[in-house]
């Protein structure tokens, strides 16, 4: 149990470092002298680094240990943060950045990894619910605290307070966490980690920059037409080799096609509303530390939901079909009923809203670690965990670059409403509710040898 809470803490820091680099950001963007174009690309460049990167560092864990790539990783993590918090120029702030992308790919993959190789299959539900209740817990404490520790230390002790979660993790993951690694070694697939990173960074990147650009914008096309055409390289090429990076045949099976889909959508929904409220209370007046406190409650409903899942799944037996098609139906409640939004000023609805949304994120996000991870070969468990984030930065960069044109539609002289809030989100959940049908029937009784 001690390892199993050291490996949740450590892959917490997954989501603590995005958090308070997002409350510090500003704050080290005017003091560096950053124009809003660089601020905007240095504050997503770690998130672009991490899913390009873990296909790259799984492999090595597979193959050179998994432990000891989850240990640099963590104290390269605190490396990077050290090196951001003193950073002189906005080269320096980006190196430390860069840094921390690749560093959390080392220590995210290796925390996905080793879970399957404590714990039985049957038993996985339960265990990725402590690992992601724990995890929400560190990044709902970190964040709380963050925004006094800035007000008092200024914004480089930010990210210091990330180096010293990250040094102290350090030493408790040598001390607690058991060696581990494939038992066949397997080629190091150069050509294929090296298509799947770019093309990862360039699908990534372009549907970021969506949200600024607009999606009709060429270099937003022609991105995402090179991301599709370097992936559909790297799939052709994996299908081709003895010794593949990843086993693309997966996607072939309904329930590891369906988890992938379920995490593009359960991210699709946590950025949009994240997205979204801010953006309507901010200008309308509403204090910020009201707005944090209200986004804070999101995380609230993750901490419930990871654990009711797992008791969902392991006791009462609920199946994966039922934990998806539930799951997608709950965001398209959370996003519909920002509908009834009258009042900018109101933070009631917009708190349901995020709790219900962060209970669903949970709620699927346990079933879709288990699929994935359950169905990865021996040898290529970290590989496997790659997909993971991949879909996930994908579904996140979505809800972000989808949210704003479909609230835009309602504005009334480009000004966000109420109205306009409610109506955005609520065109978004149809999306949802027929994504919950498409997986009901891709999950049905007849793909259930294929699903186990």
């Amino acid at each position: 149990m001690a390892a199993m809470i050291c490996i949740a803490l450590v892959g917490g820091m997954q989501g603590v470092d995005p958090a308070l680099h997002s409350v510090a950001m500003p704050a080290a963007a005017n003091a560096l002298g950053m124009d809003p174009s660089l601020a905007a690309f240095l504050k997503s460049i770690g998130t672009i680094v991490l899913a390009a990167s873990m296909l790259g560092v799984g492999i090595i864990g597979d193959r050179h240990g998994r432990k000891k790539i989850l240990v640099a990783g963590i104290l390269l993590m605190g490396v990077a943060a050290l090196i951001t918090a003193a950073a002189p120029t906005p080269l320096v702030f980006g190196a430390g950045r860069v840094l921390m992308g690749v560093s959390t790919a080392m220590s995210f993959a290796m925390c996905l990894a080793l879970i399957p190789t404590l714990f039985e299959k049957k038993d996985l539900p339960k265990a990725f619910g402590l690992f992601f209740g724990a995890g929400a817990t560190l990044i709902v404490v970190a964040t709380s605290l963050s925004g006094t520790i800035q007000s008092a230390l200024g914004w480089r002790a930010t990210y210091v307070c990330t180096a010293v979660l990250c040094v102290l993790l350090t030493g408790a993951a040598l001390r607690l966490l058991p060696e581990n690694r494939a038992s066949t070694q397997r080629k190091f697939d150069t050509v294929g980690v090296v298509l799947a990173g770019i093309g990862l960074i360039a699908l990534v990147y372009s549907i970021g920059q969506a949200s600024t650009r607009g999606w009709a914008s060429p270099p937003v096309i022609g991105g995402i037409f090179l991301a599709l055409l370097i992936l559909g390289s790297f799939a052709i090429w994996e299908r081709r080799i003895q010794d593949p990076a990843f086993p693309v045949e997966l996607f072939k099976k309904p329930a590891f096609a369906a988890a992938c889909l379920a995490g593009v959508l359960f991210n699709w929904a946590d950025a949009s509303l994240l997205g979204q409220y801010p953006a309507l209370a901010l200008p309308a007046g509403v204090p910020a530390s009201a707005v944090s406190l209200v986004v804070a409650v999101m995380y609230i409903g993750m901490i419930c939901g990871a654990p009711m899942a797992g008791v969902a799944q392991k006791r009462f037996g609920a199946t994966n079909r039922t934990m998806f098609t539930s799951g997608l139906l709950l965001c398209a409640a959370g996003l519909a009923s920002q509908i009834l939004m009258r009042d900018p000023h109101n933070i009631v609805l917009p708190a349901a809203g995020l709790f219900i949304v962060g209970f669903a994120v949970m709620w699927m996000q346990n079933p879709q670690s288990a699929i994935i991870m359950g169905s990865a070969p021996a040898d290529q468990v970290g590989a496997v965990g790659a997909v993971k984030p991949a879909v996930g930065q994908f579904g996140f960069g979505l809800g972000f670059a989808l949210a704003g044109p479909m609230s835009t539609i309602f504005m009334q002289d480009g000004v966000m409403t109420a109205h306009a809030y409610g109506m955005g989100l609520a065109v978004q959940s149809i999306i949802f509710v027929i994504a919950a049908g498409l997986i009901f029937l891709l999950l049905s009784p007849r793909n259930r040898r294929a699903t186990a």
